[in-house]
């Protein structure tokens, strides 16, 4: 499959990407395949970039094939600055990764995978390129495990990362999630992993675009009009942009109409005129002949002016907050403390990559940690971030040679804020000393739990030794170690522990209190 700049070139739109606004670009897929972000973005001038994990951005989208189920489709973008470009001629290279995904459901079962290869064609430089998974998964949230390597650098560190996935529940008419295009061409023979509905899309994988593009073109899927109008029936779909959080706010000159005929699937590949810069909201409403609303969706989008792009590429300057640690230990010392929220990636740059950087790439670090976070006021979140760690380190800094955010109780307590209820038995126990935390809401999970305790008896540094949160440690024997501490049994040693087997018909006060929190 090629996309050439002349696709291209409705959208100078990849305001992040020069190289796609000023020459040809061809990219050739040969397999679909799954991505994610990077710290690596913002770090691209690092003269040592082999010693950093390849970089992508990243977006998940829903869909539905009616013959199959439900799927997540996975689009990524590989950053060419962070990858080992091989010269094919004097005057073209290539690049390529290998990726894989691996999800899980709630309960830890493995719930689908793809392991593949992503290549560029022979281009006249470097250039950023495009990739897509698709996964069938059930309703409900998932762990979603990457693993990202560059093929040209085989001593590169390859990439990890994890996010979690919600996959809701489609309705008897529904509307899949919206994506921005950037390119189209004529289908592939056989059909990629980017064909729809007889072209071959490239998504526009940013949530940025460019305010100077004449229009916006943009793909969805209806489900089910045939059942809500009969097959073939005519109905109406409303387009536009609007002021997000404001339903009468659409902007006039963007919206328009477009009569459609019901199908079990109706694909969505419409323009509009682009909107003014700033934030925006794309919005896709299902109606009636009438007019009366029956399904909506939406994309949030910013629109970027190119002289915007261009004043801060070439300010290149660190934000305000950054710049107040110029010494290089005290502040790898607290670019340490975001180890509990950093993804698999981020942690494993903190923990081996960063220890040998400088201060102004651990400043980069920094910066581009919290703006991943909230691109809208980064240093609004980092300080909060630090007000909790300042309370981890004040709770939890008892245990020997460990800061209170490094222990099991300042992890957990960082990673998913404080519990809404905690449940203390230090003392008049014939257990250890434990504790337990629920959360109403841990991440992207409801009703979960942590089981803390202190083999050591004496002193206040608990350990975690269950959860049944899917990401945490879960351990099959907890009231066996928590009840026996006269045996002294560690965690690793609960497959020797069979002794005081309790009865299945009722439940001891820690499990009671673990399953009944209050």
């Amino acid at each position: 499959m090629q996309f050439t700049g002349d696709n291209l070139a409705y959208v100078g739109t990849l305001w992040y990407s020069k190289a796609l606004r000023s020459a040809k670009c061809s990219v050739k897929i040969t397999v679909c395949a799954t991505a994610l972000l990077s710290f690596g973005t913002g770090m691209e001038a690092l003269a040592q970039a082999a010693l950093y994990p390849p970089s992508m951005r990243l977006a998940t989208r829903q869909f539905l094939a009616p013959e199959s189920g439900q799927f997540l489709e996975v689009q990524a973008e590989f950053l060419a600055s962070n990858l080992e470009w091989i010269n094919v001629t004097d005057s073209t290279v290539k690049a390529a990764v290998r990726w894989t995904v691996v999800a899980y459901d709630s309960t830890g079962t493995l719930a689908g995978f793809s392991k593949s290869t992503a290549r560029t064609d022979a281009l006249p430089f470097a250039g950023d390129f495009v990739d897509v998974a698709r996964i069938p998964l059930a309703p409900g949230p998932h762990v979603l495990e990457f693993e990202v390597e560059d093929l040209g650098s085989p001593e590169r560190p390859s990439l990890q990362h994890e996010i979690v996935v919600e996959m809701g529940e489609y309705r008897p008419l529904d509307i899949s999630d919206l994506f921005v295009v950037q390119g189209m061409a004529a289908a592939s023979v056989p059909p990629s992993s980017f064909t729809r509905s007889g072209m071959d899309i490239l998504p526009l994988v940013d949530s940025r675009i460019s305010a100077e593009a004449s229009r916006v073109v943009f793909y969805g899927e209806l489900y089910g009009t045939e059942t809500a109008f009969g097959d073939g029936g005519d109905f109406l779909v409303v387009a536009g942009f609007r002021t997000p959080g404001n339903e009468e706010g659409w902007l006039v000159e963007t919206k328009r109409y477009f009569r459609m005929k019901a199908a079990p699937v109706v694909p969505l590949l419409e323009a509009l005129p682009s909107p003014p810069p700033g934030v925006q909201e794309l919005v896709v409403q299902v109606m009636t002949p009438k007019q009366e609303l029956l399904v909506a969706g939406s994309l949030l989008l910013e629109s970027v002016s190119t002289e915007a792009q261009d004043a801060a590429e070439a300010a290149g300057a660190l934000r305000p907050f950054v710049l107040e640690f110029q010494d290089r230990d005290s502040l790898l010392a607290v670019v340490e403390t975001l180890i509990p929220i950093a993804d698999a990636g981020e942690r494993r740059s903190i923990e081996y990559v960063l220890q040998g950087a400088d201060l102004r790439q651990l400043q980069s670090f920094l910066e581009h940690f919290w703006t991943v976070r909230d691109p809208n006021n980064p240093e609004e979140a980092w300080k909060a971030y630090r007000t909790e760690v300042a309370v981890a380190d004040a709770e939890y800094g008892s245990c020997p040679n460990r800061e209170g955010h490094e222990t099991d109780m300042g992890w957990i307590l960082l990673r998913y804020g404080r519990p809404n209820t905690i449940v203390q038995r230090h003392n008049g126990t014939s257990y250890y000393p434990y504790e337990i935390w629920h959360y109403y809401k841990a991440g992207q999970f409801n009703n979960r739990r942590f089981l803390f305790y202190t083999p050591q008896v004496v002193g206040e540094c608990f350990e975690l030794l269950h959860s049944d949160h899917p990401q945490e440690l879960r351990n099959a024997d907890w009231l066996d170690i928590l009840r026996t501490r006269e045996l002294g049994h560690s965690v690793v040693q609960t497959g020797l522990n069979q002794l005081g087997r309790r009865d299945t018909y009722s439940r001891e006060e820690p499990e009671d209190l673990f399953f009944n929190p209050r």
